[in-house]
């Protein structure tokens, strides 16, 4: 009779499945996103707004500088750039006017249609208006505002680097 040495390979292989899989399930629930690993973002805006300093610049596809500012969108809201979530902040009619008309905020708008949504394992639900405030209240945070049918909801993504969006903002701005 062969003597059996216990084997710890498949019970191990078979936790490392169910613990994947559970990591897997809960964020695909929370997120309501089945693929919220996936680190890329590859969408197109329907439209790229910028207000500076109470001015407005509106880009569209096909019109120049829009594609550098598409990509630079992909670009930092990819899931290797998202650093955080603060889930404490939110924007008052006060501040969105603030980064309209500010004398010293730079914002930047970017309508998509239809909704995106950006991967990522923080809850960050499907937008049809992402708000990028890059100078004026919040920007110190790094913080991406997403929208839904005209509601702004509460929280925001962290960003870990813009330098991508504000080089092509100054190559697009007059």
């Amino acid at each position: 009779m062969e003597e059996r040495t216990p084997r710890l390979r498949e019970p191990l292989i078979v936790l490392a499945a169910l613990a994947l899989g559970l990591i897997w399930g809960v964020n695909a629930l929370t997120n309501r996103d089945p693929i919220w690993f996936w680190p890329w973002l590859n969408a197109q805006a329907a439209e790229i707004r910028i207000t500076a300093a109470g001015r407005e610049y509106v880009f569209t596809p096909g019109t120049p500088g829009y594609d550098q500012l598409n990509q630079a969108l992909n670009q930092v809201l990819s899931g290797f750039n998202i650093e955080g979530y603060e889930p404490r902040i939110g924007l008052s009619e006060a501040t969105l006017s603030e980064y309209r008309q500010g004398p010293r905020t730079l914002t930047v708008w970017a309508r998509y249609d239809p909704p995106i949504q950006i991967h990522t394992a923080y809850f960050f639900p499907r937008a049809d208006l992402l708000i990028i405030p890059l100078r004026g209240p919040h920007a110190e945070l790094r913080p991406v505002f997403g929208a839904l049918h005209g509601v702004i909801r509460l929280g925001a993504l962290r960003l870990r680097d813009r330098q991508a969006l504000e080089k092509a903002i100054q190559e697009a701005l007059p």
